[in-house]
């Protein structure tokens, strides 16, 4: 009877029927419980309320707590590196003076001017003479042996934004200094300063000064460190200022809210640094006025503790954190005022308390609208009930046995059985679905098989184009045993099983004077890129061997490339001649990357290269020689895109800035160990990204002048 019926409807009908059954005994449980639970909701939003704002409190003040000690833990780190830098700098300084007068003869040194008579605001060394200081001839040695100290005080001033200054004095009355100010004061003294003597009681060691106010007005702290003379004894001082201002700036940078704050105190409990120093009645010494736990806090940071504390503050309850500078002895604190970590607490429960009230209402109205709806529904909805439910449900699971039969025996491989179709409902329909799946899973099984077959052929092929391409890059290096004035180091690593990339090193005569070397980028990846890398490199070495200078060989491989290029595919490329014997550099770039070169005293830097335009990209191209000199020592490191452009999981790339400070910052010069530390450093950056581009390097040292034999 309901066999062409959908059995959407059979099943709705049925879900209707058992609901009737059920809904008189869940109405009646319902309401009950709903009264019940409108009882206990009121009296458990309250409470609610109450403890979601205490806990909410303690949970911000605990989280408070933890922050503060983390915080206060890592500028705590950032200022004690900060610090012991500049102590490092002054000992550095107070050695290269000792060094000075250790051998004066062998330091011719210049003519020093005086502060007035060097220009304001142009860093430069300067110095005058103490009150009552003769000149002698002495002395005027001394002066120009004491001027070598700007080859060391600049380098400091020039490599740390943290000082304000360099300078020294010392025992004869001189006092140096190495500044961007030119204002001095007649009656200045160095060995009657505070830091002079300081540094003298304490010798052979650094020593911080508390914070003052210097001959020209500027609060500041000092670090200052005494150098030996040619007898043994002091000779004197060696000092630089780091001022207020640079303390806030850099040490005590940390703000946390509105009202939070960092400072310093020293071991005496004395402040060094605080926002409100250089405020008008500031009081330096909190333990004049300190209290309780305030008191209990400037204590523990006098002693070189570090943890967080509850206590009162300039009449607000905060917390501090606190911990010790080892380079210096210091403390780094921080203040936060409680009432602003505890205030989304105070927001939250009153949120929670109108919130309570409205949805009390709520519940109540609800109430009694659901009661009169549970009468209505269930009067109208019995007399289908009892029909309905006997009658549907032998027709609804009869003919879906039957199709769960079928498909069974289907399932264990017996494509070819059909399954017999009864009626036009959903379950004939499936049926119908069933049979032709069977027969589309035939054939898709049969091509399957084909293309599995297919597939495991290209790959083969692929993998013996990859070993080809290998094969046709030198891999080992050196290339000839006999190669003494150049260290060379490439790598090749391609995105896909082929790649695009490529490199090449070879000499350009039989003496080995002249060593050629190319790296290059075609453009796109995979098997298009990787036989347009065969023939441009086969072009470039072929024509290179051939020609006199790079510029000629470029031009003629760049009208052979444009040629049927209908692909428009194109090579950027970079090339480059070194000959052993002068030490002279030739290169001509083709829109590549410009290359990083390695010079003693000055780290790697970009190569200032001429823009042209790639091979195959435009025939008739105009590509210039370009000539650098170089010195033993010297190094350059060429690159694809590949590296610059390497991505992240977040899509930011390396970067020319990164790859910069890479290697500037390696600790090591050979050129496999160099390339190391580079990919390394784009490995860590690119995380578990898949690899985007193919990256190719290659680096040469050029190691002493002379045959390559």
């Amino acid at each position: 009877m309901l066999r062409n019926v959908k059995i959407g409807t059979k099943i709705l009908v049925v879900m209707l029927a058992t609901a009737l059954g059920a809904l008189l005994v869940i109405a009646t449980i319902s309401y009950k419980e709903m009264l019940n639970l409108t009882k206990y909701s009121q009296e458990a939003n309250v409470g609610l309320g109450l403890t979601a704002s205490d806990k909410s409190r303690q949970a911000l003040l605990d989280q408070a707590e933890a922050y503060l000690l983390k915080i206060v833990a890592e500028q705590a780190g950032n200022s004690n590196a900060a610090l012991a830098q500049v102590q490092t700098e002054v000992s550095a300084m107070a050695d290269y003076m000792e060094a000075l007068y250790a051998d004066p003869d062998n330091f011719r040194g210049h003519e020093l001017p005086l502060p007035n008579k060097t220009e304001k605001g142009v860093a430069s060394s300067k110095y005058i003479l103490a009150p009552n200081v003769k000149r002698t001839a002495a002395l005027e040695k001394e002066l120009k042996l004491v001027s070598n100290a700007e080859y060391m005080f600049k380098a400091v001033l020039g490599t740390d934004s943290t000082l304000d200054n360099t300078y020294l004095g010392t025992q004869s009355g001189i006092s140096y200094r190495y500044s961007r100010s030119n204002s001095y004061s007649p009656d200045f003294d160095p060995r009657a300063r505070g830091w002079y003597i300081a540094a003298l009681a304490r010798e052979g060691e650094t020593v911080w000064t508390d914070t003052y106010l210097d001959v020209y007005g500027i609060l500041c702290v000092t670090c200052a460190a005494t150098y030996i003379g040619q007898d043994g004894s002091p000779a004197g001082v060696v000092a630089s200022d780091i001022t207020l201002t640079k303390l806030k700036e850099d040490v005590l940078a940390t703000k946390i809210g509105k009202g939070g704050y960092a400072f310093l105190l020293d071991k005496t409990g004395k402040y060094i640094a605080h926002p409100n120093y250089d405020k008008k009645g500031f009081e330096t010494h909190p333990l004049s006025h300190a209290r309780g736990a305030w008191l209990d806090t400037i204590q523990a940071m006098m002693a070189g503790k570090s943890g967080v504390q509850i206590a009162t503050v300039d009449g607000l309850e905060c917390y501090v954190a606190y911990a010790k500078l080892p380079s210096t002895g210091w403390s780094l604190g921080i203040t936060v005022p409680i009432a602003e970590v505890t205030l989304p607490a105070v927001e939250t429960k009153a949120t929670i308390g109108a919130f309570t009230n409205k949805s009390q209402l709520y519940i109540r109205d609800t109430l009694s609208n659901v009661l009169m709806r549970f009468i209505i529904l269930f009067a109208v909805c019995t007399m289908l009930f009892v029909v309905l439910s006997f009658v549907l449900a032998s027709t609804i699971t009869r003919p879906i046995k039957r199709l769960v039969e079928r498909v069974r025996y289907m399932g264990h491989g017996n494509l070819d059985s059909k399954i017999e179709v009864r009626g036009h409902d959903e379950v004939g329909e499936l049926s119908e679905a069933f049979n032709t799946m069977a027969g589309d899973l035939q054939v898709y099984i049969s091509n399957l098989s084909a293309a599995i077959g297919e597939k495991e052929r290209i790959n083969s092929e692929l993998q013996v184009a990859s070993n080809i391409q290998n094969d046709m890059l030198p891999r080992i290096f050196p290339t000839f045993s006999d190669l003494f004035c150049l260290k060379v180091n490439a790598l090749m690593t391609p995105a896909k099983v082929v790649g695009g990339d490529f490199y090449d090193c070879f000499f350009l005569n039989e003496a080995k004077t002249r060593f050629c070397m190319v790296i290059a980028d075609v453009s796109g990846k995979g098997v298009p890129a990787s036989l347009f890398m065969v023939i441009a490199k086969t072009l470039i070495k072929t024509h290179m061997l051939s020609c006199k200078t790079p510029a000629e060989a470029i031009r003629k491989v760049n009208n052979l490339l444009c040629e049927d290029n209908g692909s428009c595919m194109f090579v950027t490329a970079f090339i480059g001649v070194i000959d052993t014997e002068t030490g002279l550099f030739d290169y001509v770039n083709c829109g590549h990357n410009p290359p990083l070169l390695f010079r003693s005293g000055t780290g790697f830097s970009y190569m200032e290269i001429n823009p042209s335009c790639p091979l195959a990209a435009m025939e008739d191209a105009e590509y210039i020689d370009e000539t650098t000199q170089l010195t033993p020592g010297d190094s350059i490191y060429m690159y694809t895109d590949g590296v610059t452009e390497a991505m992240n999981e977040e899509g930011a790339l390396f970067g020319e800035e990164a790859l910069h400070a890479v290697l500037n910052a390696a600790s090591v010069n050979l050129p496999d160990e160099l390339d190391r530390v580079v990919r390394d450093a784009v490995k860590e950056h690119v995380g578990a990204a898949e690899q985007s581009d193919d990256i190719t390097t290659l680096v040469v040292q050029y190691t002493r002048k002379g045959s390559s034999r």
